[in-house]
């Protein structure tokens, strides 16, 4: 499995259960990318954990979404092997995320595109660093020319143009007025 096209769905810092079981935190709470049989790579968090440096390849054995995400691995049979890989971030390939329709796009495609300002041509506002859940809609992370960061609710009002590029996307914001 390639590791440079991996992207972070989620992190586990904890066992559930004594048969080896996982409390998984995802990032999108709405994503459902992996299932029974799904290969993940799972990295060490924090440098702690016994899970080599780049990582290793896992197979789920079964996965449960609910107010808790729960999930096993083939090769992980009780608690006590599962302590011993804590904490760790689970990674997947970008080539295992299903497609999507046209007018669609994966945040985590956008993240290290340039961003743009939509009412003054040729300005670049700064880069997206990244993205987080928010209670009604994701949340672009902005890092500015400047090098502070901004959070800007990701719809439409604030990002008018999320357009796919032969290489990359052309993304515009209006950015808020602070109070």
């Amino acid at each position: 499995m390639d590791t440079t096209t991996m992207v972070v769905l989620g992190f586990c810092q904890s066992v559930h259960g004594l048969k080896g079981a996982f409390k998984l935190n995802l990032e999108n709470l709405e994503g459902r990318t992996i299932g029974k049989g799904s290969k993940v790579r799972l990295f060490s968090r924090n440098g702690k954990g016994q899970l080599p440096q780049d990582g290793k390849e896992f197979i789920v054995s079964n996965i449960v979404y609910g107010h808790k995400v729960m999930i096993s691995f083939e090769g992980i049979e009780d608690r006590t092997s599962a302590e011993r890989i804590l904490p760790f971030d689970l990674k997947v390939s970008r080539e295992s995320f299903p497609p999507l329709p046209e007018d669609e796009v994966y945040l985590a495609d956008l993240e290290g595109q340039d961003v743009w300002d939509h009412e003054k041509e040729g300005i670049c506002v700064g880069e997206i660093k990244g993205f987080y859940d928010h209670p009604g809609q994701s949340v672009a992370v902005v890092e500015t020319k400047e090098k502070t960061l901004l959070e800007i609710p990701f719809v439409n009002a604030f990002f008018p143009v999320v357009e796919k590029l032969e290489a990359g996307y052309r993304i515009e914001v209006i950015k808020p007025e602070v109070i």
